[in-house]
Parts: structure tokens; sequence; C-alpha cells
């Protein structure tokens, strides 16, 4: 198994929350990006979580040793921007990127997300059976760096159209049913968590 960085992204505006941080609500007793850092914090070299309430984050990220970074964009250019924030900080070429509003992602996600990737220009996404899930994926931080740049910098925010025209590797995870790969997007959903 090769070496990765992993990625969790927990910056976004929280519209459909009401403007509440999805990462610091409470999921089954504890803030949700916890449910993460507890479960991938071993298997990986490195653990980045980007997020735009810096001291909040690092108090939950310091007993796992994962690095709290903030997104480069005042104008919230959506989950892309903290990959690009996230990329030059990775020391492994390798990066797998997971939202921290998917809590129940099994543990073996990223082995085979990064198990699927077979080139450096590949980016592997997760499948769920019924759409890809594209911000969980692998794919190589050197190689798509200064293009993403590009695509951010002509103000586009669609992880689905920067993913259109790569080469993509659709990844079904052997393990976990539908729930989990649940997005908890609206609090209705939280409250059945």
């Amino acid at each position: 198994m090769s070496p990765y960085t992993l990625i969790i992204l927990a910056g976004g505006a929280g519209r459909r929350m009401g403007g509440a941080d999805k990462g610091l609500l409470p999921w089954h007793g504890q803030p949700v990006v916890q449910h993460l850092l507890a479960r991938f914090s071993d298997a990986s070299q490195q653990l980045l979580v980007v997020n735009r309430h810096l001291a909040e984050y690092r108090a939950l990220a310091a007993p796992f040793g994962a690095q709290v970074l903030q997104d480069h964009s005042e104008a919230l250019l959506g989950p892309l921007a903290g990959v690009q924030a996230a990329l030059p900080a990775a020391r492994c070429a390798q990066c797998v990127v997971l939202p921290c509003d998917m809590p129940g992602l099994p543990a073996v996600l990223p082995r085979q997300l990064c198990a699927a990737r077979l080139d450096t220009a590949d980016i592997a996404v997760l499948h769920d059976g019924q759409r890809l899930q594209p911000l969980c994926m692998a794919l190589d931080s050197g190689y798509w760096q200064q293009d993403l740049d590009s695509w951010l910098g002509e103000q586009d925010r669609s992880v689905h159209g920067w993913l259109r025209d790569k080469p993509v590797r659709p990844v079904q995870c052997s393990e976990g049913g539908m729930d989990a790969f649940a997005n908890l997007n609206y609090p209705d959903e939280w409250v059945s968590g």
C-alpha cells in the first residue's frame, strides 16, 4: 500500500444547515469531524483538515496529530478551494479527499481508492452504487495542482465540472451499505443520525 495524505474537507458555508459548521455539529455524541478523525487517523501518513474555524478544529484535531488548514479563498468557492489549499501541504503525492458530512464512510475506503489509481493522472472516485460521490477521491497532488488552480481561477466551483474531462476511475467500496455513504446535508438528516 502506497503512503497517502488524507484530507478532510470541513469548510463548507453550511447554507443547507442554516449557516452551521457541519463538522462541529454533534452526531452520535461527538462532533461529526471527530468520527472521521478517529476512523482514519492511523491509516494515513498525514492527516489534514480544511476549515475556516481554525481554533475549534485545532482543538479537535490535536489528539489525532492532524494539521488544520484554511482555504485561501475569501469568496467561499466551495470544496475544491479546500482541496486546492491542502494539496501544497501534502507530504505524500497521493492524496485521499473525504468530506466531513459522510461520517459513516468505511475504514477501507482510502485504501481502495488508492489501489484503483493505475497511473499518475488517474483520479479514483467513490461510486456508491447509484452515482459518483466526487468528494471521495484519490489523486496525485503534484499532477493536479496547477490544473485545479486554473479551474478555480475561472471562478467555477463545480466538482463534477472539474472532473468531467479527467481520467476518473469509479470505485465501489467493498464494505458498508448505502447508509455508509449517506451525506448529512439537512437538519432533519442530522436528527436521525
